[in-house]
This record gives C-alpha cells, structure tokens and sequence, in this order.
C-alpha cells in the first residue's frame, strides 16, 4: 500500500513539473521572437485569431508598432516593421515572424512556398522534395541528382535560384 502510494505521488510530481515546463516553453513565442518553435503553438495556447501572440508578437497588445499588412509564411502571424527577419531563397526575400519561422522554413521551403520554384541548375521545374543539397543549414532543391555535384562546386552561384 505504501509502495502505490508512493508511485502515485513519483507520478503526480513528474507530471506537474512536465505540464509547466511545456506551458513556460509555449509561451516563449510572445517573449523572445527567436524561439525556435514561434509559429508551432497548440491551438489551446493560441489567440482567437490562430497565433501564439496578439497581432503585434506580443501578449499585451501595443498600439504604437506597426503592423505592415504582411504575413509571416510559415505562422501567418503579423509582421510588425522593425520586427521582421528575412531570408533570400532562390533570388526572392522571404519574410519572417522570428528567426524560428525561418529556421522552420530553411528545413523544408517546399512546405511554405507556393509558387512553382525551379532548379538553380538547369532552370527546369521542380517536381519533388526528393532531389535537394544541404547548404548552410538550408534545403536547396534540385531537378535531378546530376545537378547536386555543379550546386555542391560552387554553391554561392546557385543559391541565388536559376541562371540567366
């Protein structure tokens, strides 16, 4: 008997401590924009309008910034001017919440971008997420596995997106 008592106290313990880190973590999106899980919130730590902070990235709500009428493409939050990170990929500026959202978007472009991107290469379309080159931490896709070696010899000419 004292032995369950004991497990169900152990357990009770484990679980509060583990529910008020995750909460704590959860709300770091709104303190520090270079949380690297910004724009990954439950639905039950967002505002009513999806986001993990009020339309200026904060939880009180301040009047005096400036939202620019932009979105941030992977959390569809506001971006607040002055606030804003970007990232060029394939000859376009991409803009972001907080450097999570870009961190996010580095792993995997093809899940953000809506447009048809093509191959820095050859200039034809890419169809799949399967062909692509690692580069500083940022997933580059390709149209074929033969365009890997000329990306990965000389990777500041093709990052920049397809040649003219």
């Amino acid at each position: 008997m004292r032995t369950k008592l004991y497990l169900a106290s152990l357990f009770a313990v484990i679980f509060v401590l583990t529910v008020s880190n995750t909460y704590s973590q959860d709300k770091d999106c709104c303190k520090d924009k270079s949380s690297s899980h910004c724009g990954d919130m439950k639905t039950s730590d967002q505002t009513k309008d999806g986001n993990c902070c009020d339309k200026h990235g904060n939880a009180g709500g301040d009047s005096t910034i400036s939202s620019t009428g932009l979105k941030c493409i992977v959390s569809g939050e506001d971006l607040v001017e002055g606030q804003i990170v970007k990232f060029d990929y394939y000859g376009k500026t991409y803009n972001f919440c907080c450097d999570g959202c870009m961190a996010k978007f580095k792993k995997e472009p093809l899940n953000y971008i809506k447009e048809e991107l093509t191959c820095p290469v050859m200039g034809e379309k890419i169809e799949s997420k399967d062909v692509f080159v690692m580069y500083e931490g940022t997933k580059y896709y390709l149209c074929c596995k033969s365009c890997n070696k000329k990306f990965e010899n000389d990777p500041e000419r093709y990052k920049k997106g397809p040649q003219n």
